[in-house]
């Protein structure tokens, strides 16, 4: 009965390696990719290396939790503290008190996309996606407008409002090279062609010649 157990923990350690050296390739303006590669994370979320020590990890989420009893306002604090549980993948943390930051800065973008990529990560798309649309009326970045293209295509099924969120970030300006050809490559899976520039002139004299009808004479 059990003699396929192993097995099928091997493919699932398979499946988290292709993702995490997926993320390292893919890696965008904003900086590091959590465990689900398409969202990306603001680049002042610390990285743990694989040497660090979790104690030290776990003495600074203490400390912080301390800091924030006594100043359960320190928006900076929160932030610091969410991005600590990111980096351990606790989400459910992470979400806890990423919605109390969101609760103590509303006008404050980064704990809303914060969240947006944690509930990316619990799986729950949708929330998702409803976190990151407010943080583009708050402060409308290429990078968040690729998130949203992404989410909507590969999780809620909707290739017409992701494309059209794609489509906006390759005309922003502050585009990065690396962010551009992420967006490019999205909107080619979409719709081939659909990211290739466009020659208005070329299209207008060729089109005649198509049709086989005969330009005016030059004056």
């Amino acid at each position: 009965m059990n003699e396929h157990a192993p097995a099928r923990g091997m493919q699932r350690l398979v499946l988290l390696f292709l993702a995490l050296a997926f993320a390292g390739m893919t890696a965008v303006s904003l900086g590091q990719r959590v465990m689900r590669p398409e969202l990306v994370v603001p680049s002042n979320a610390r990285q743990m290396s694989a040497d660090e020590a979790p104690a030290g990890a776990m003495s600074e989420i203490g400390r912080l939790m301390q800091h924030i009893r006594q100043n359960p306002g320190d928006v900076a604090a929160l932030i610091h503290l969410v991005e600590h549980f990111m980096d351990e993948k606790n989400w459910e943390a992470a979400e806890i008190f990423s919605r109390r930051a969101v609760v103590a800065a509303p006008g404050n973008p980064q704990p809303l996309y914060l969240l947006g990529v944690i509930l990316h990560n619990r799986g729950e798309h949708a929330e998702a996606a409803a976190c990151l649309e407010r943080v583009v009326g708050l402060r409308d970045e290429p990078s968040v407008r690729y998130s949203l293209g992404v989410l909507y295509v590969r999780h809620l099924q909707d290739p017409a409002r992701g494309g059209q969120h794609l489509r906006v970030a390759l005309a922003q300006p502050g585009l990065s090279d690396d962010l551009a050809r992420s967006i490019r490559a999205e909107l080619e899976a979409l719709a081939p062609g659909a990211a290739a520039p466009k020659s208005p002139d070329a299209s207008a004299t060729t089109a005649p010649e198509k049709r086989g009808a005969k330009r005016s004479p030059a004056p």
